[in-house]
């Protein structure tokens, strides 16, 4: 009869635990010295050992004839290991907290540890994802904990740590799983592809660790079923059509097509995908993994592991192109658009939309490049000589103006981006020693909200804030035009008066008491 790869290959001794040497060398080190606890909780990720190595310790503990040594292990000859191997113990159980939840299930297992082991030296119970308990169930557990039997020992096996009552956690020795790394798992699917006859692409490893995010068992079900799938003999396309995973290349491309503002490309492979059939929030993903390693690369300048995605090459020459902002605009765009598009009716407009925004993130400038070019603007100094060293003196100012104001346009868009907002159909403006001007068209719904007295004020302490000096922002227009006097008073009138209704609410004890609870302020009030 056909064994699965992940019983076939389950681990039978304590050095056969891939990734784990933290906790079974500390059971191993317990056993040697006689220090036994009564009870211990394993937790960590489905698919990582936990349950495999509270078999192996309850082995041991009753094993005849352990392997005794610096590392001991059990014989896994003797009947009583070969009783816990088979499930067939008398003195080990194990017991599914999953479908035994209820107090009457615990009061049971209270009444049987009475009694002596029927063959080894202890009886042991094993409650796999013990979490599920009730908290009567838990209860009625606990005055076991508190005075055991000298024969009895508990091993307990969680997914969720966080449910486990402290009652119970301060009873336990606690032993904490780690996530298989990929090189180990690849290394452990070489062992068992060659003992099954089995040929595997080395592309076709690496993609089968990352899909299994650390489980080993959910790498060796998945090396199953890709053998079922394709035969004695995988490959990159074998795992591309089972898995149904994008081609690297597209994946690649559109990296490209996004740091160099291709958006013909990026809707070009778009369209590719959704007429292919291709999963679109796959693509997403992986474009958010990709950009997250991205961001990694750029800030420490290297990352701990193999991508999958692409080669390292490709993503260190990437990263040369971008900056840590730019980066993080488009990580937040991906992150954003991952959540609708798994919630619209209209993917692919969703997607097209997000990969447009994408395209068209301007290039951001460091915060210290901004000021040593505000200070070098004040200074009549350039901040940098590369294009003005030819360039008349009036030009070289007029460009330093244009740049101190992109500057705080692109600081406000990280910052305040509401505030920022109002200002994108500006055509441009200068900065001068104590004044932001603006420009715009015409006068215009945006012109007239940069107007607004407390809207104005707010964004003069902006630029103060950004140009380390008191600033004022004053509006323009091309060909001279400038708001009428009536309008810029009624601008300062309908700031009054809402500044009044703010205050004449925050007199409401209902809702100053609202303002204090969540730290909120009015920004605005509508009279209807």
């Amino acid at each position: 009869m056909y064994q699965v790869i992940a019983r076939k290959y389950r681990p039978q001794r304590f050095a056969d635990i891939v990734g784990q040497e933290h906790i079974t060398k500390t059971l191993q080190n317990s056993f040697t010295a006689g220090r036994l606890h009564h009870a211990y909780l394993l937790t960590g990720i489905r698919g990582i050992g936990k349950t495999t190595l509270a078999r192996i310790f309850a082995k041991i503990l009753n094993c005849k004839e352990p392997i005794i040594g610096e590392a001991p292990e059990p014989c896994n000859k003797c009947p009583s290991c070969v009783d816990i191997t088979g499930g067939n113990s008398i003195d080990v159980q194990e017991i599914d907290g999953a479908s035994n939840t209820g107090v009457d299930d615990v009061r049971e297992i209270r009444e049987r540890v009475k009694f002596l082991p029927a063959v080894g030296k202890y009886k042991i119970y094993i409650i796999d994802e013990v979490h599920m308990l009730s908290t009567a169930a838990f209860n009625a557990l606990l005055k076991t904990l508190e005075e055991p039997p000298a024969h009895v020992i508990f091993i307990f096996a969680t997914t969720e740590v966080q449910k486990i009552p402290a009652t119970i956690l301060s009873r336990c020795q606690r032993y904490d799983f780690r996530r298989i790394t990929p090189p180990k798992i690849i290394e452990m699917l070489k062992v068992i592809a060659a003992s099954e006859g089995v040929s595997a692409d080395e592309e076709c490893l690496q993609i089968i660790a990352a899909e299994a995010e650390g489980s080993m068992r959910d790498a060796e079900s998945l090396f199953d079923q890709a053998i079922a799938f394709a035969g004695k003999k995988l490959t990159y396309e074998h795992l591309k059509d089972l898995l149904g995973f994008l081609d690297r290349k597209q994946i690649v491309s559109a990296l490209s097509s996004i740091v160099s503002r291709n958006a013909k490309n990026l809707l070009a492979i778009a369209d590719e995908l959704f007429k292919s059939g291709d999963n679109l929030n796959r693509f997403v993903a992986e474009l958010l993994e990709a950009f997250h390693l991205l961001l990694l690369l750029k800030s420490s300048g290297e990352i701990q592991v193999q991508p999958v995605i692409c080669d390292i090459k490709t993503l260190e020459d990437l990263a040369a192109k971008t900056t840590i902002e730019e980066l993080q605009q488009w990580y937040n765009f991906l992150f954003k658009g991952a959540d609708e598009l798994g919630r619209t009716k209209f993917p692919k407009i969703v997607l097209d939309a997000m990969l447009i925004n994408m395209a068209h993130v301007r290039p951001v400038r460091s915060i210290d490049e901004l000021l040593a070019r505000v200070e070098s603007l004040s200074s009549g100094k350039t901040a940098s000589s590369e294009t003005v060293v030819a360039a008349p003196a009036k030009t070289r100012a007029a460009e330093n103006m244009h740049n101190a104001l992109a500057g705080f346009i692109d600081w406000l868009k990280l910052n305040k981006p509401q505030v920022a907002s109002f200002l994108d159909s500006n055509i441009g403006g200068a900065v001068s020693d104590s004044c932001v001007a603006i420009k715009f068209a015409s006068p215009s719904f945006a012109s007239e909200r940069v107007m607004e007295a407390d809207r104005k004020a707010f964004l003069e302490k902006l630029a103060s804030d950004f140009f380390k000096k008191p600033m004022k922002i004053a509006v323009e227009f091309e060909g001279g035009q400038t708001i009428a006097e009536e309008k810029k008073k009624a601008f300062d009138e309908k700031a009054s008066k809402n500044r009044e209704l703010k205050e004449e609410a925050l007199k409401h004890e209902v809702i100053r008491g609202a303002a204090n609870i969540f730290g909120a302020e009015i920004k605005e009030i509508k009279v209807k």
